[in-house]
């Protein structure tokens, strides 16, 4: 699991309705798809008014249930416990999954590339790998200062 299943399973769920905190009902299967999917394809989760989903008999048995931990259950819980979707299982095997407004931000930021490395960054920016990016940010426009004034 990574967060890369929480941004593909948040992105496909905000731009399925495009709308904060509507319920929408999905199954297990319907979900597995969006965390297996490119984020590009995340906006095309419904195709000829059919919700798209993964079969998950085509896959070993001991292999089903590690999928379903690993790339339902966990992402889900990640991104209520981020207070970025509420959910709620219901007895019938569905899912009740409703975004919230903060979910809608990261989801719309997550759609373009720009908002994808701002997210990227204020993931990182405590890092060794933020703290280089802002120093290298830094000398460039130093350096570009510098020549412009010359």
């Amino acid at each position: 699991m990574s967060r890369d299943d929480e941004d593909r399973i948040l992105h496909g769920l905000y731009y399925y309705r495009e709308s904060i905190d509507e319920e929408v009902p999905v199954t297990d299967e319907q979900v597995l798809w969006l965390a297996m999917q490119p984020l590009r394809d995340g906006e095309t989760w419904h195709k000829e008014g059919q919700l798209q989903s993964v079969d998950r008999s085509a896959f070993p048995a001991e292999i089903q249930s590690k999928l379903v931990t690993a790339k339902l259950e966990l992402p889900l819980r990640y991104l209520q416990y981020r207070r970025l979707i509420k959910y709620t299982r219901c007895n019938d095997a569905t899912l009740r999954v409703a975004v919230t407004f903060a979910g809608a931000d990261r989801a719309i930021r997550l759609h373009t590339l720009r908002g994808r490395m701002d997210l990227w960054y204020r993931d990182h920016k405590d890092g060794i790998l933020g703290i280089v990016t802002t120093i290298l940010v830094s000398f460039v426009t130093a350096l570009i200062t510098v020549l412009l004034a010359r």
